[in-house]
């Protein structure tokens, strides 16, 4: 049998490079009186419950949902659970203006609720959540209701936002 000359590979190259480049000395490790986040740390089960209702969020919604969006649906389902009749106009009302007095859910209050209703051939991405219900009394004033998915949606993220991390 004839002996092979073994070569080292890249990957050995590259893991002796690494060991080689490693700073001899210990990493200086920041003490909580010294970090700038020490202040929220008392905070962190507030941070991490939010961060799953808003993970939960996401992965239910498409892509292009906005943060202003979300604050429609929270107030739609606000409303609704205390058993109010919601309009557009409730919501945009009760939103109010932005720090440069502008209305918070400006022009595209239109599209931020038609999000949250049934699939249509101009909105084929609503998620079907809410739904939009005439006054009796007054054809004119149109209510926002959830349909049982938004009902579903808003006991997940209630029940995310009750949990402990």
């Amino acid at each position: 049998m004839k002996a092979v000359a073994l070569k080292p590979c890249d990957d050995t190259l590259d893991m002796l490079i690494e060991a080689k480049a490693k700073p001899t000395h210990p990493l200086r490790v920041i003490t909580p009186k010294e970090s700038p986040m020490a202040s929220i740390k008392s905070h962190i089960w507030t941070y991490s419950t939010f961060a799953a209702a808003l993970h939960a969020i996401a992965y239910e919604l498409p892509n292009r949902v906005t943060v202003r969006q979300l604050l429609t649906f929270a107030m739609i389902v606000e409303q609704v659970s205390l058993g109010h009749n919601v309009t557009i106009a409730d919501i945009r009302e009760k939103a109010g203006s932005d720090t440069s007095g502008d209305d918070l859910l400006g022009q595209s209050i239109g599209r931020s609720y038609q999000l949250f209703l049934k699939p249509t051939k101009k909105e084929p991405d609503a998620l079907g959540w809410a739904y939009v219900e005439e006054n009796e009394d007054d054809r004119r004033q149109k209510f926002l209701r959830l349909t049982p998915e938004g009902e579903a949606m808003a006991i997940k993220i209630a029940k995310l936002l009750k949990e402990k991390p």
